[in-house]
Order: structure tokens, then sequence, then C-alpha cells
């Protein structure tokens, strides 16, 4: 272990035993807690990996970066954890999450040697990238923007417009129903006649 992994895994590991105490708490979060625990240990030992390649001179060229035509989302019956900004720390609003996520933040940023690995290792970035999204950090290296020249081509003619829908206020009235008629005021055929 370098003095790079330890205080990386440190953090993760804590907030590895957070997220457990609260899955145990509460089950209605079990399963999705579950995932992003091993989400978590998968990025470990990944980061981990690839700074004792980084150390010994062998780390292998990154791939790059292309445009790709977007492909529909396969039709999978494993769950998928959430992509939003922030998403783990708005649905646990933890005080013990919020204290590892500041901890990251501060490694992050204040790390040098972690600047100078991150330079030589692209890979790194797309394993923190998820990471700081959940947590709602800001990624150590920002990706650069995409250009419109780089976007595929559109597959599929875009939908027509739907009309808008009526708001409830337009909503057309439904007329009261009309009294009943009392036995007088019927229809001489409708009228029960009593023997």
């Amino acid at each position: 272990m370098t003095d790079l992994t330890t205080p990386f895994r440190t953090i993760l590991d804590g907030l590895k035993v957070t997220l457990g105490l609260i899955a145990h708490r509460d089950a209605r979060v079990r399963a999705l807690l579950t995932l992003t625990w091993y989400r978590i240990h998968r990025t470990i030992n990944r980061f981990e990996r690839l700074v004792t390649l980084w150390h010994a001179g062998k780390l292998p060229k990154p791939r790059p970066r292309a445009a790709r035509a977007k492909r529909p989302a396969p039709i999978t019956a494993t769950p998928r954890l959430p992509s939003g900004q922030a998403w783990l720390v708005r649905r646990l609003q933890d005080h013990h999450v919020n204290t590892r996520a500041s901890q990251l933040q501060h490694f992050l940023a204040n790390t040098p040697e972690l600047q100078d690995f991150l330079a030589a290792a692209p890979q790194a970035n797309r394993l923190l990238r998820p990471l700081c999204r959940m947590l709602g950090l800001a990624p150590p290296v920002p990706l650069p923007p995409r250009t419109q020249a780089a976007r595929p081509a559109r597959l599929r003619p875009r939908r027509r417009a739907r009309p808008p829908r009526p708001s409830p206020q337009a909503a057309p009235t439904i007329p009261p129903r009309p009294p009943e008629l009392s036995l007088t005021q019927r229809p001489l055929g409708l009228r029960l006649l009593s023997l």
C-alpha cells in the first residue's frame, strides 16, 4: 500500500461501514445500499490496482475517448444505481455520509501526488466520477466540453410534439342533474296509477 491508497481506502471503508449500519436499520433502502456498497468496494480495488501499476511504470495506455452512437439501454433484470448529482446524500440525509463526503473532497483537492497520478492515469478519473456524483462532489479532473461535431447523428426522427394537456381549471364542467319530477309533473305515460 502506498501513501495514496491508504487514505482513499480509509475514507471509503468508513463510508461502507456507514452504509451497512443504515441498511441494517432501514429495510426500505437495503437493496440500494447493498448495490452501492459493492460499487464502492470495486472502486477501491480498481483504484489501488491502478496506483500500483502507476508506481511500477506499467500503466496501460488509455483508450481515446471517441464519440459513440447512443445505443438503447439493454433491458436487464438487475437493478441499477441512480445517476443524479448527490443522489446518495439526498436519499440518506445522514451526517456520517456527509462527513465521509467532506473527507473525500479534502483528499481529492489537497493531495499533490493524486494530481500527478490522475494526469498519468485518465482511467482513474472514470473510476472517481461516479463516486463524486453520488456524493455531490466536483470531479477531480472535469471532463472537457463536448463539441457539436462530436455528437452522432440521430438514428430515429424526432417525435412530433404532443398537444398540451388542458389544465384542471379548464376542464369542462358537468351540468347538474335536473331535479326529480313529482308525480303530477311527469308526462302522462310515465305516471303510476294506483289501483
